[in-house]
């Protein structure tokens, strides 16, 4: 008798994960059912719970990942030092400008937050804490050093140009042109960018 083939755990988490990803993508949270996704994956759906303990528990490691929500490096072109050493005004525009170009080239994240618009379940809110936690822990990396009391106005310059910039990259998924420029093309991008550039250098110096 044949000895059977040993299962590659890491190789089969990475195919759910990926699964999962893909299902989302393609046909929301409704869709997301432990069978569902491991037929996607090409393997029984007993390992998501051998190996995540739940539907859950694959959400979250799906949404913990380095390949899902933007990182620091990410927002950071790869050189936090580099960022942290701009002035703050400088330091949040390429922060936003970066943000922007990642979520532009994650279209499962962007699938992702139009689905958390139209269902709220466990495991939009497990993907909505995952972001949120992600998020701040960035801007306390890139801007802890920025005083509350200092009139920069940080936190909230970010929280506009981040919901800003989600927007319009959620926008261009599906709708090429908004107020007269082109979310599709490198020009609408750039005249986007350069305003975010000079927004920014309001904030108090």
């Amino acid at each position: 008798m044949s000895e059977r083939p040993r299962r590659n755990r890491a190789e089969t988490e990475q195919r759910l994960k990926s699964a999962l990803g893909t299902v989302l993508a393609e046909e929301g949270f409704a869709a997301l059912t432990p069978s569902r996704i491991a037929a996607a994956a090409g393997v029984d759906k007993m390992l998501i719970y051998r190996y995540f303990g739940d539907l859950e528990g694959l959400t979250e490691a799906v949404a913990k990942g380095p390949d899902f929500f933007p990182t620091l490096e990410e927002v950071c072109a790869g050189d936090v030092a580099a960022i942290l050493a701009l002035p703050v005004p400088d330091r949040a525009a390429t922060v936003a400008i970066n943000f922007a170009r990642c979520l532009l080239e994650r279209p499962v994240v962007l699938e992702l937050m139009v689905w958390e618009l139209v269902e709220r379940n466990q495991l939009t809110a497990i993907m909505e804490t995952s972001r949120e936690e992600t998020g701040l822990r960035i801007a306390r990396d890139l801007f802890g050093d920025v005083a509350d009391d200092s009139g920069h106005r940080v936190n909230a310059m970010s929280a506009i140009l981040g919901a800003a910039v989600t927007y319009l990259a959620l926008r261009q998924r599906k709708i090429r042109w908004f107020n007269g420029i082109d979310l599709k093309s490198e020009a609408g991008w750039a005249e986007i960018e350069a305003t975010i550039r000079a927004m920014t250098a309001n904030l108090a110096a």
